[in-house]
């Protein structure tokens, strides 16, 4: 499967004070990666962002490609983890709460839960 993360307040939480990746996104993806899925991540803020955000937190090993969000993506969704539901409900996936830096937040639990239920993990 094609598995898509997103960036802003999916995978981290941005603001003036702080650059913030989501507990359990690296456990995610080593899961999912095991698991023989491939891993994308996207923006609507565009590809640089993308590669400044996977470069910094060091998710690059488990990333095999990075896109700005455009609905014409290749290789296509299958599955994406994404704070904006209507995005969720076009390509299928999980939809997390927006992520505001809480170090007790468990929403890849939640997804990782998701694609156990469906078979894929």
């Amino acid at each position: 499967m094609n598995i898509f993360f997103d960036v802003d307040q999916t995978l981290v939480h941005i603001d003036q004070d702080s650059n913030v990746l989501r507990p359990g996104a690296h456990d995610a993806m080593q899961r999912i990666k095991a698991a023989g899925h491939n891993i994308y991540v996207w923006s609507a803020t565009g590809e640089p962002h993308v590669r400044r955000i996977v470069a910094m937190h060091g998710l690059s090993e488990w990333v095999d490609g990075m896109f700005d969000k455009d609905p014409r993506v290749q290789p296509y969704p299958d599955f994406i983890i994404d704070d904006d539901w209507y995005l969720v409900e076009k390509y299928g996936g999980h939809c997390v709460s927006q992520y505001k830096g809480h170090a007790h937040d468990r929403e890849f639990e939640a997804a990782l839960q998701r694609l156990t239920d469906l078979g894929h993990l």
